[in-house]
């Protein structure tokens, strides 16, 4: 027992000679993580719409009622924010739309709300570029869809008549008139009675800043287990072999390592949460704190033990760590995900230290339906670190042999 306390001894003062680098390179994982997640929002969450739909408007006569129509619909919120209208000259709009610099030419005729008042109902022409890009084709898109809907409205006037004739209700005709005319305008105009709301949390309840700071967490914790390398990379077979002879085992051997690189990712991951601010931590913070460190420290050290060297176990680590926290909605919500890339995600060890990580917020971990019970997440993260010790072990008992 003196011998393996004194080659843990001698690991801490390795460990703690790396510390300083180690922290250095924890700051800059970090501070890379929120400039690349401010630079997103900002992008995503930008005042200015990400599509703007320039149409230009040729009038074939200058008519007050006309402009009047045209200034409701530009005032309008849900067509403000994407469309913008132009009113100019009929060689100008061609112009410009040869060019593809508006996404249409509109063209009103003479006439127009006069007509559709007396029910002459005078076509508008609209003329969309050839290869249209995307607001040319999503203006498209919204037109035909206005074009069914009049398409409907005008069969519901037809029948209406028809019906009324058959049944020699007549007399009564202006007023079912009057009746569809209201509700085809209220059904066009209330915009949301095209959909169906359903309130969902893609983030499991937290804030998108808690559930992005949950995430970032576990995916810098997991960057920074590639500095613990030269602290947790298994012993030659030579030296194995010595350390054997003197009585130290390789149970011994392995936990010095893993609890090296437990402590400096420890210190790691207090920096994180200072950097990032995390909130104050109490007894349950510090008990899920130390289940996340368990398990990420566990799954480092085993990849580092199935690796043959520096180079593979740090890029191999890096890998894994990308595309497991992408699979587990790390970096997009899980919702949005495809669903094979979903199903994958219920297998892997980030989707519940993502759900752990956000627990911190929430003072309450969640559990998971497994056939007709319901396991909790820190249960699940305490057997994975059980199999990751126990694969690790095996790998390195075979290694030494």
């Amino acid at each position: 027992m003196k011998n393996t306390l004194l080659l843990w001894k001698l690991e801490w003062k390795h460990t703690l000679k790396l510390l300083p680098g180690m922290l250095l390179e924890a700051i800059l994982i970090v501070s890379l993580l929120v400039a690349v997640a401010f630079g997103a929002g900002k992008f995503f969450y930008r005042d200015k719409p990400l599509i703007q739909i320039t149409i230009a408007v040729v009038e074939e006569e200058e008519n007050p009622m006309t402009e009047l129509m045209l200034q409701y619909l530009q005032n309008m919120e849900s067509i403000s924010e994407n469309c913008q209208f132009q009113v100019m000259g009929e060689a100008e709009a061609f112009g410009l739309l040869q060019e593809q610099k508006v996404a249409a030419v509109l063209v009103l005729p003479s006439q127009l709300v006069e007509g559709i008042l007396n029910g002459e109902n005078t076509p508008v022409q609209i003329y969309f570029p050839e290869n249209a890009g995307m607001e040319s084709a999503l203006l498209k898109e919204l037109t035909d869809a206005g074009v069914g809907m009049l398409r409907v409205a005008q069969a519901e006037i037809y029948g209406i008549y028809d019906t009324a004739e058959k049944f020699d209700a007549l007399e009564k005709l202006s007023m079912l008139e009057a009746d569809i005319n209201q509700k085809n305008l209220a059904f066009a105009l209330d915009r949301m009675a095209l959909f169906q709301e359903k309130n969902v949390s893609a983030t499991d309840g937290l804030t998108l800043m808690q559930y992005y700071t949950a995430s970032g967490m576990i995916f810098a914790l997991l960057l920074l287990g590639m500095a613990c390398y030269p602290m947790m990379q298994p012993y030659t077979k030579v030296m194995s072999g010595q350390l054997f002879r003197q009585g130290i085992g390789m149970m011994k051997q392995c936990f010095g390592k893993w609890m090296c690189g437990f402590g400096s990712l420890s210190i790691g991951f207090v920096a994180i949460g200072i950097i990032l601010r995390l909130p104050k931590f109490g007894w349950y913070q510090i008990g899920v704190s130390l289940l996340i460190l368990l398990c990420v420290t566990t799954f480092v050290f085993f990849i580092f033990q199935l690796a043959d060297n520096g180079v593979t176990a740090i890029l191999a680590l890096f890998f894994l760590s990308t595309i497991m926290v992408y699979c587990s909605g790390g970096f997009v919500p899980t919702v949005f995900l495809p669903e094979t890339i979903q199903h994958i995600g219920r297998f892997l060890p980030t989707t519940y230290l993502i759900q752990a990580a956000g627990s911190l917020y929430t003072n309450t971990i969640g559990s998971v339906g497994v056939g007709r019970m319901n396991v909790p997440v820190n249960y699940i993260l305490l057997g994975y670190a059980v199999v990751f010790w126990g694969c690790s072990y095996v790998v390195s008992e075979r290694s030494a042999r």
